[in-house]
């Protein structure tokens, strides 16, 4: 009994898959001390621990999370070839950011004309494939006729099986409803501005469901380019909160995927206007290497959904990059590692010391035991804010029945 407890509850904690149980454990525990609605976050190890993150609608976004703005306007001066811009014009403006020191850009222009120039096109996917980074922007939209997914929203997407909760909710996309976009080149990443066959509301979208994958709001994978942060370290509990990676910021969403509280009017954090970028000093934009400059369409001309997106890009992308809608994390830390071994071995030898009794007295021991470490796991939750290795204690206190009933099972009746 003591052998099969001990290799039972190490094997648990040590190799079990376990995250997705010890969060429903953590959450239900959470539940008997803190009203909602919070987020949970971390992984329950001992790098990650658990934290609770309280809603707030005090909460305001950061400014210093505000991005680094290059202004498409209406170009009252001449400066580009035509109005709206060309091909050429955009060509001009990435090859510009280059020569000025930008190695990451993201454009939240849609890069889409009507009978484009064949040369002008092709100098606009030239100027954007010499990027280390890109993000770019489309409105997505849900019609009768599915398309496949661009290899861009692809790349920038997740699996539904990565997503926790009932994705049913999410909105559905299907295609992308302007023809021709360009979205650079093998590597860039592209995310959705506009959703179309969702009315607007004050709650920003940040996820959709295309198909057998979510693709994600342009802001957050902004917010990811910025950091550094892979998508598939993007960590999303629908009706909960969406975190950009296990260190990274947390925002409260909806069951639906949308940001769980209202936008808060914010300026960028720099506003250039594209027209100054063809002639500007070589020192125009060293102070914004470490945030990459968005190009934002502030076109008069522009669809409504287009300005009300440019209007609260800055606004967004602030709040994803400063945990809107929570307040301060509460963190529930482990044992040592090492104290966790001891209370497994000494719970294993304490149940070991029943082997030989009755079952009666065995299985009343296990019983006693079992709510003992749950009382425990509750009182050191509230008492000191530490979060026991609930599930592996568990499998030592089950395995040490399991193995006592087998014993008492072979064990011969004496007269």
């Amino acid at each position: 009994m003591l052998l099969f407890s001990a290799v039972a509850g190490v094997g648990v904690w040590k190799w079990a898959p376990i995250e997705d149980w010890d969060r429903v454990a953590f959450t239900t525990v959470a539940r008997s001390f803190y009203n909602p609605p919070w987020v949970a976050s971390g992984r329950g190890t001992h790098a990650q621990p658990w934290a609770l993150h309280a809603f707030s609608a005090e909460s305001k976004p950061d400014p210093a999370q505000s991005p680094a703005v290059v202004s498409l306007g209406d170009d009252r001066d001449d400066v580009f070839q035509s109005s709206p811009p060309a091909p050429i014009d955009f060509a001009v403006i990435f090859s510009n950011l280059q020569r000025l020191g930008i190695k990451k850009a993201a454009s939240a222009a849609v890069l889409s004309w009507e009978n484009p120039d064949p040369i002008g096109l092709a100098a606009v996917e030239k100027s954007l494939a010499h990027f280390d980074s890109l993000v770019m922007a489309a409105p997505l939209s849900r019609g009768a006729v599915s398309f496949p997914i661009p290899p861009a929203f692809r790349r920038a997407s997740l699996p539904l099986t990565a997503i926790h909760g009932d994705v049913s909710t999410l909105p559905l996309v299907n295609r992308v409803p302007i023809p021709g976009v360009v979205f650079g080149g093998e590597s860039s990443l592209a995310g959705f501005s506009v959703l179309e066959s969702e009315s607007a509301t004050r709650w920003c979208p940040l996820l959709a469901r295309w198909d057998d994958r979510v693709v994600f709001a342009f802001p957050v994978l902004a917010v990811l380019q910025r950091f550094n942060f892979p998508i598939d370290g993007i960590e999303v509990q629908l009706g909960e909160s969406l975190k950009l990676s296990s260190t990274g910021p947390v925002v409260a969403i909806d069951e639906f995927g949308r940001l769980a509280v209202p936008l808060k009017p914010l300026p960028a954090l720099a506003e250039i206007p594209a027209s100054t970028l063809i002639d500007g000093r070589d020192d125009l934009l060293a102070k914004l290497s470490a945030t990459p400059p968005i190009l934002r369409d502030d076109q008069s001309a522009a669809d409504p959904a287009t300005r009300a997106f440019s209007k609260n890009l800055a606004a967004s992308i602030s709040a994803i990059a400063s945990n809107a809608g929570l307040g301060a994390a509460s963190f529930f830390p482990r044992l040592a590692m090492e104290w966790e071994i001891v209370l497994m071995s000494g719970l294993a030898i304490l149940l070991a010391a029943f082997a030989g009794t009755s079952d009666f007295v065995r299985r009343l021991s296990a019983l006693v035991i079992t709510g003992a470490c749950l009382s425990a796991q509750w009182i050191a939750f509230d008492v000191a804010s530490i979060w026991l290795p609930a599930l592996p204690i568990l499998a030592v206190i089950f395995a040490a029945l399991v193995i006592g009933e087998l014993i008492g099972e072979k064990t011969p009746a004496t007269s």
